[in-house]
């Protein structure tokens, strides 16, 4: 079904089989009530979409962005732009205007989606031409843009209801520019054909294959402008049939999975952590019985665990675990029915992920980065080796460089970073080779270990990346503060490390600097997204300097020591 197709061509095909079947399963905004789309819906408003489109005079090869919370309308209008030609632009419903502003530019979209126009008040003075909004806006909102103002809701409505044409485009045009985080602030747009998405499609089939007379069921949160989350659960649910589940939102996620128990699942650390200490929280005032009945069955479930191994296969203990406590727990979770854990974007915890396979659920790391689709090595569904990522994907390649650094090759591999050919000849040899920036070994069965990482940049357990030495310069731009450094690294958020000028602050007095501190450190974060503002400041009393190891001889930060 996959070979030499598009994935336009592919969602049709498999529409066409499944018309009746549920694809979205979401609560619906106008009255929150939670509801269901069928595969025959989802194809004609596809359809409606791409034939508007191609009614505005958008044509292959021209760009639309994104910018939206995970909802349907995502998915269905990501492929209409496919549809067409088009190139899509996903955009975090999360950045900052400044970064919503450069993507737009650097990208040269003719057009936005957006969820509500509320997301992006500051493009009321933007020069894009058109922008659709998937909630109605008032005449009152719509009237401070310059752009034109459309309804998807009316799009769809107003539409002819017949199945879009697909025009003939080749697999090595343009699909999608997904834009990372630079180190430099400033991110790059990682340019991927419609060949990449075929062959990703390729690659992720064999993993995602349900069990005979099955369908699965995803389970929709993290940002689908993520090129994990978009690559399986669009990209996973086209190619499997599957039905997509939508969270309502991040603080909802609890009462959301339970309501749409998942058979396929992917997290990022930062929220395995938070699900571990809540149950562990929760333990320290629950009855004597109920902890000790609880510690039992999580020591008869480690006899899963065999050296660095976590064994999916069942022991005697296992099953006296899951009988005690290990059923209920999934259930309480609502991952009873989950087959498929994944997590990525930052290590997990050793701990946490001893704990949660005690009691059932392996959770498989996986690696990967934006010029790879996120398809780079995964863990075995048996067998669990913490610490590691795994195997490379089936048509994946790997290899370390003399320096230990991760290179990959495969047929999704990214085709440049758009408008700067030199950062490409960096990263992307003329064989295919792509280096990814990251420091690795390979064990003897060919596991893949993260050492660490060649470029200076910082992810954080919620899988974000920040960009340190930009912030670093803003606080130094106090006086008083003499050297910073922004630490962060699978941490729950970031710290600046702050050396001050002891003259500065004996002229201050004890009570000034702290509130000079304070209303820098307001003023440093106003600036800066939410993932990347310092939550918390520690002062180092003995400064930084070359006889602490802290600098180098030419006086550059030794990160590593001092963090």
């Amino acid at each position: 079904m996959v070979a030499g197709m598009t994935l336009p061509q592919i969602f049709f095909e498999q529409a066409e089989r499944r018309l009746e079947q549920k694809a979205f399963y979401y609560c619906r905004g106008r009255d929150h009530k939670w509801v269901s789309m069928s595969w025959k819906r989802y194809r004609e408003e596809v359809s409606l979409v791409a034939q508007w489109l191609e009614q505005q005079g958008l044509r292959k090869g021209q760009r639309i962005a994104i910018i939206a919370a995970n909802r349907p309308e995502w998915i269905i209008v990501d492929l209409a732009i496919l549809s067409l030609g088009a190139v899509s632009i996903p955009i975090y419903a999360t950045s900052t205007e400044a970064d919503v502003n450069y993507v737009l530019e650097h990208s040269e979209s003719e057009l936005l989606f957006v969820d509500q126009l509320d997301r992006v008040p500051y493009l009321s003075k933007h020069p894009i031409k058109t922008i659709v909004s998937f909630d109605k806006a008032s005449k009152k909102a719509a009237e401070g843009f310059n752009a034109r103002i459309f309804s998807l809701s009316n799009i769809i409505h107003e539409g002819s209801g017949e199945t879009f044409k697909l025009p003939h485009f080749d697999l090595n045009d343009e699909a999608t520019i997904i834009y990372t985080s630079g180190t430099t602030g400033r991110p790059k747009g990682v340019v991927h054909s419609h060949g990449n998405l075929t062959a990703a499609a390729d690659a992720i089939k064999v993993l995602l294959e349900a069990p005979a007379g099955k369908t699965d069921r995803f389970f929709s949160f993290l940002p689908l402008s993520h090129v994990a989350e978009r690559i399986l659960v669009e990209v996973g649910s086209i190619i499997t049939g599957a039905e997509v589940a939508f969270a309502r939102s991040v603080e909802t996620l609890a009462e959301d999975l339970q309501r749409c128990r998942p058979t396929i699942l992917l997290c990022v650390p930062r929220l395995w952590e938070k699900i571990f200490e809540k149950i562990n929280s929760t333990l320290l005032t629950a009855p004597t019985l109920r902890r000790g009945i609880f510690s039992l069955a999580k020591t008869l479930g480690q006899q899963r665990k065999k050296g660095d191994l976590i064994l999916r296969k069942s022991s005697w203990g296992s099953i006296v675990s899951d009988a005690l406590v290990g059923k209920k727990l999934r259930e309480r979770l609502g991952l009873d029915e989950t087959r498929i854990l994944l997590t990525g974007s930052a290590p997990t915890r050793p701990e946490v992920m001893e704990f949660f396979g005690s009691f059932g659920l392996l959770i498989r790391e996986v690696y990967g980065l934006t010029e790879n689709l996120c398809l780079g090595v995964l863990n075995d569904a048996d067998e669990i080796v913490i610490g590691s990522c795994g195997k490379p994907f089936v048509g994946n390649e790997m290899r370390l460089a003399s320096d230990g650094e991760i290179e990959f090759r495969a047929p999704w591999m990214f085709k440049g970073y758009l408008k700067n050919e030199e950062a490409t000849r960096e990263v992307l040899a003329a064989d295919g080779w792509f280096s990814t920036g990251d420091l690795g070994s390979i064990d003897e069965a060919g596991r893949l270990r993260i050492v660490g990482r060649k470029k200076e940049l910082l992810k954080t357990s919620g899988g974000k990346y920040v960009a340190p030495v930009p912030i670093e310069d803003s606080l130094k731009a106090l006086s008083l503060i003499k050297e910073a450094i922004v630490i962060g690294d699978n941490k729950k958020y970031c710290v600046a490390l702050i050396a001050l000028d002891e003259e500065l602050l004996r002229a201050s007095g004890s009570d000034q600097y702290k509130e000079q501190l304070k209303n820098h450190l307001k003023k440093v974060n106003e600036k800066l997204a939410s993932f990347e503002s310092i939550k918390r400041v520690g002062i180092i009393k003995e400064g930084f300097t070359i006889s602490n190891g802290a600098l180098t001889p030419s006086l550059k930060v030794r990160r590593n020591t001092t963090c």
